[in-house]
């Protein structure tokens, strides 16, 4: 099994299961759960310079952040 990450991978929580250094899957399955729960990906967050909120990953919060408001309530 070879874990290479994508060039573009910035998530930092390496002890999730579902990161692609943990298997070799690449971004699909943490990308399903993303989908599954309606949330948005840390890459993404990472990608704004954000950070999930009290809201989490949601795409409200995700929304709050790239439309310029505050995250944090």
């Amino acid at each position: 099994m070879e874990n290479k990450l994508s060039d573009f991978c910035t998530c930092n929580d390496r002890a999730c299961p579902l990161h692609p250094a943990n298997h070799d899957k690449g971004c699909s399955l943490c990308m399903a759960k993303n989908i599954r729960n309606k949330e948005i990906p840390s890459c993404l967050f990472n990608a704004a310079n954000g950070y999930p909120s009290k809201d989490g990953y949601s795409f409200e919060a995700f929304a709050k952040l790239i439309l310029g408001g505050k995250t944090d309530d």
